[in-house]
């Protein structure tokens, strides 16, 4: 079965021998059959060289550079690209159309409603609360792009709250969603779990036709990949369900995180720890979480073709 590959540790060296890709680690050395690979994830500190990269590019890999936050900094893609130009057409086309891209939106945030519906009603004494998102999934209204970012931010409120008050430990705080750049650790968390899925998408999106870029919902900003932040909503309640139980599950003790000028990071060891479980759940699990994403695309190309 074909995995990402993540390197995370500071001072690996990335090479090509033979048929596979070597990460080395002063004495330690791995070999990885390309075949056995789907794309590379390089966090800071790590390097690699030409010809590994000019390698996994020509199998049509792609290689994600990541900073210490589990932010995309830059792509590296494969020289051909294979998509099909009508349903880049047919999604440039919604851009034009006002009405054709709100009824987009609502489709998206009724599906992310129900799923926080969903994971409240694990829970009866929330049985009120989940009341409230219940109702917008089966009544989402708005007539404006504002109107609909305001009820994303209410469904964002009411489940950060959810998750807040039933499954955060007493040693981990959280008031509020912070990301530019995180504060505390349940922040950085929920910003690296979010970024890494966010670059997992972009593939996902140009193996299924659509140009990442041109998002609906989200407004576009310099290199963003706007459309897979939209396509992250549906999964967006399950990944903070993903990280909640983590913490809920001692996983993790603040002692693994670390804060400066520059903001709140998972240690490197905490790190390796992480990414393994983020691969065995969000990744290879027999329900994996993109399975929600890949159904949302195909309603989505459903409604523009």
């Amino acid at each position: 079965m074909k995995g990402l590959l993540f390197v995370a540790t500071p001072g690996c060296v990335i090479t090509r021998k033979d048929n596979n890709i070597v990460v080395q680690n002063g004495a330690d050395t791995h070999k990885i059959p390309i075949g056995a690979i789907e794309h590379v994830f390089i966090f800071g500190g790590v390097q690699i060289s030409t010809p590994a990269v000019r390698f996994i590019n020509t199998k049509g890999k792609f290689i994600f550079l990541l900073n210490q936050f589990g932010k995309t900094v830059s792509i590296i893609a494969p020289e051909l690209i294979t998509s099909d130009y009508r349903i880049r057409l047919a999604q440039y086309e919604v851009l034009k159309d006002e009405k054709k891209k709100l009824e987009l939106i609502k489709m998206l945030l009724k599906t992310k409603a129900k799923g926080i519906g969903y994971i409240m009603g694990f829970n009866q004494s929330n049985y009120n609360k989940s009341l409230f998102i219940k109702a917008l999934e089966g009544n989402v209204r708005f007539s404006s792009l504002q109107e609909a970012l305001g009820v994303d931010g209410n469904l964002n409120k009411a489940m950060f709250e959810h998750f807040r008050d039933t499954m955060l430990p007493d040693e981990f705080e959280f008031n509020i969603r912070e990301y530019h750049p995180p504060k505390d650790p349940v922040n950085a968390l929920l910003s690296l779990t979010y970024s890494i899925y966010y670059s997992i998408l972009f593939p996902i999106s140009l193996a299924n036709g659509f140009d990442p870029y041109l998002g609906f919902f989200h407004a576009k900003r310099g290199r963003h990949a706007s459309f897979c932040s939209d396509v992250i909503e549906v999964s967006r309640p399950w990944l903070t369900l993903f990280v909640f139980q983590l913490l809920n599950d001692g996983f993790f003790h603040p002692m693994d995180f670390i804060t400066n000028d520059k903001g709140c990071f998972i240690k490197q060891k905490a790190l390796k720890a992480y990414i393994k479980i983020f691969s065995e759940r969000i990744i290879h699990k027999d329900e994996s979480f993109l399975s929600y994403s890949v159904d949302f695309l195909k309603k989505f190309k459903g409604m523009i073709e």
